[in-house]
């Protein structure tokens, strides 16, 4: 495939008021205040040939998200709607084509209903994983199946089946983009997306990051993960390889990078 150099540009879908303690492995965390953060779809624009694609969806609903996953706050307003922030930059969903998710939970693949026509690129583990969740059905939070919306995932599993490519480790979606496998950090099959832009490699992290000081710059894992080795080597990797690494709910990442990334002249 040939060379190409993509724009990344941040979608605001909602936002929800979490713990800081999200932010540091095991909730080791002297930082036990709330804090507001941004549910964020990421649009990438080539500047060649091809075709805007998305990463991430957000949620479906803020009142389900609350009432299923049993967590704090959740927003939604009429502009943070996937086809408003998608108007924003002359598109429609009709537009969106391929979408890549990072993992499935219901802050990044809850607005796929909304995309009619779109191919939804998953690791096959990660699907495997959200169709059969492997835990206690007595958790009092997280939907009983750790944060997965069951809706969202049927979807997947059946009327949305003939749309979704399944992945098994790295792979490369067009050219500049590239899908790249970090098993059981965030979640079993969580993949990041690496991006080639004019000012370097961005990576798109899903929440196998949440706080890029934190996270990738100290290599403190986040607060959900599966494995504890897995993911501190991902942290060291990400760190060694991103020119711009993009976590999902990083309100300073989201306005530093609101006119796209990389900066526009003259900003």
């Amino acid at each position: 495939m040939a060379a190409a150099n993509w724009t990344i540009y941040p979608l605001l879908l909602g936002e929800a008021d979490v713990s800081r303690t999200l932010d540091a492995f095991w909730s080791l965390s002297r930082e036990k205040d709330v804090v507001t953060v941004p549910i964020l779809a990421w649009l990438l624009i080539s500047d060649g040939e091809g075709r805007p694609i998305l990463v991430d969806t957000g949620f479906s609903d803020a009142e389900r998200a609350m009432s299923i996953q049993r967590l704090g706050p959740h927003r939604s307003r009429p502009e943070w709607t996937l086809e408003a922030q998608l108007a924003l930059h002359g598109l429609t969903v009709a537009d969106i084509e391929t979408v890549i998710l990072t993992h499935l939970h219901y802050d990044h693949a809850g607005g796929c209903v909304a995309l009619p026509q779109a191919r939804f690129v998953v690791q096959r583990s990660e699907l495997q994983a959200a169709a059969a969740p492997i835990v206690s059905r007595q958790l009092d939070f997280g939907g009983g199946a750790v944060f997965y919306d069951r809706r969202d995932v049927a979807l997947l599993v059946d009327t949305f089946w003939p749309r979704v490519d399944l992945l098994e480790g790295d792979a490369e979606v067009a050219p500049g983009v590239r899908c790249v496998l970090f098993a059981n950090t965030h979640t079993p099959g969580s993949q990041a997306v690496y991006v080639q832009t004019a000012g370097g490699t961005a990576v798109i992290l899903g929440d196998i990051a949440r706080n890029v000081e934190l996270n990738i710059n100290q290599g403190i894992p986040p607060g959900l993960y599966y494995d504890l080795e897995a993911t501190r080597r991902a942290m060291a990797r990400i760190r060694a390889d991103a020119d711009f690494p993009l976590p999902t709910h990083d309100y300073d990442i989201f306005h530093r990078w609101a006119d796209g990334l990389p900066a526009r002249a003259g900003r």
